[in-house]
């Protein structure tokens, strides 16, 4: 059971959340992580809202596990479909029927789209104050942006919110620029479990697994053309005769894969290229102790764009340099020139030289790995990260009551 968090120290008061979120643990995923690792560290109430279909029916969380199930689409194709207002309609009438159980619960929401829509309609329907909270992660608002209808859509849910919850100054800035009053606009970083990801973790025998006979390179995410995957083999290529035995690490699946195993071997690095796909979330703490630099060198794909990035964090806390991208709300991740370093993400003999830079300096890793240790135990917490929207919450329910 993980420490939790009180928000409760007023008596008489139901103060229950409403979590609606299409993804949620055990589904993996950051935000599925961040959802999971911030309410159910909560002693408030906390029902969880979300589709079955994608999150699994496992047992997510022994701090969150009342949980309702709904059929919540990720992708949005408009609201003149009827499916899709029959789908919104649905969801809006459950948080209505879950809301008439405790009066004064508030609903928060993963995504300004579709979820926090389905609050607005619940809001707007309802002779009762349906108050909610919707999280916003940069990427998400971004794309949404690029759409007359979405933007639009996503405006009128942020501009009504009580609170908007924001990953990133990155995220908070593209909120305000909607018109959202600042006082409503709300940084809460992600955090890390600091006792899961740490220095002293054993990572040799992933190590072996590797063949490593050199250095280790790690990435850990989405296979996206955002994460940088394809400028870090353009890199790996340009040093491989000069550190013998290096290995670039892929964990994680999607799209970008037949891409990247193509080029590798185009550019006569197949064997240096390890590509593991998706892995057990338990593996992850021996993966970043194998390795001797975590990198996600990300950049901007038009809308998409990283809104901060917790493997950042998850190497930190491992006692690992990082190397990212210096777009987006990476820079929050990562503090350049402390923590890790930044580069472009577009040009590979600029990663390359940045990743020279650390390999050739044990001292330099060394130096920058306790200090982002250092940065996430005093403040890049899950637990900081909690207390942070427990106070949110406690603030929004006060100022119903009065």
């Amino acid at each position: 059971m993980h420490p939790v968090v009180s928000v409760l120290d007023w008596a008489g008061m139901d103060s229950r959340i409403l979590l609606v979120s299409e993804l949620f643990p055990p589904a993996v995923g950051g935000s599925a992580a961040l959802l999971g690792s911030i309410y159910g560290r909560l002693e408030v109430p906390v029902t969880v809202l979300t589709d079955p279909t994608v999150s699994g029916t496992d047992d997510p969380h022994p701090a969150v596990s009342d949980r309702r199930w709904v059929r919540i689409s990720g992708r949005l194709r408009g609201v003149t479909s009827m499916a899709e207002l029959a789908q919104i309609g649905s969801v809006a009438r459950q948080i209505r029927q879950e809301r008439r159980q405790a009066c004064r619960a508030f609903v928060h929401t993963a995504r300004p789209l579709p979820e926090g829509l389905t609050a607005l309609a619940a809001q707007m329907s309802s002779w009762r104050a349906a108050p909610y909270v919707t999280w916003v992660h940069g990427e998400d608002l971004a794309v949404a942006l690029t759409s007359r209808e979405h933007g639009w859509l996503a405006k009128q849910v942020c501009r009504r919110a009580s609170s908007v919850l924001c990953n990133s100054r990155f995220s908070a800035n593209i909120v305000g620029s909607l018109g959202v009053a600042a006082q409503r606009i709300k940084v809460v970083h992600p955090g890390v479990d600091a006792d899961r990801f740490r220095p002293d973790v054993d990572g040799s025998a992933e190590r072996a697994a590797f063949g490593a006979a050199g250095p280790v390179l790690l990435s850990v995410g989405r296979l996206q053309r955002r994460k940088g995957h394809d400028t870090t083999i353009r890199a790996v290529a340009r040093l491989i005769a000069e550190f013998p035995g290096l290995r670039y690490v892929i964990a994680g699946g999607g799209a970008e894969g037949p891409r990247l195993r193509q080029m590798a071997a185009e550019l006569g690095v197949e064997s240096a290229v390890v590509f593991l796909g998706e892995v057990q979330d338990d593996r992850l703490p021996a993966l970043y102790a194998a390795c001797d630099v975590f990198l996600m060198p990300t950049r901007r794909e038009g809308p998409d764009v990283e809104g901060f990035g917790i493997v950042y964090l998850e190497a930190a806390a491992s006692g690992r340099a990082s190397i990212g991208g210096r777009n987006g709300g990476v820079p929050e991740a990562i503090e350049e020139g402390r923590s890790g370093l930044l580069v472009s993400g577009t040009d590979a003999e600029e990663l390359a030289a940045a990743i020279r830079q650390l390999l050739t300096s044990a001292s330099l890793r060394a130096q920058m790995g306790a200090a982002g240790r250092e940065r996430v135990c005093q403040g890049l917490t899950w637990h900081h990260a909690a207390r942070q929207v427990g106070e949110i919450h406690r603030g929004l329910c006060e100022s119903q009551v009065n």
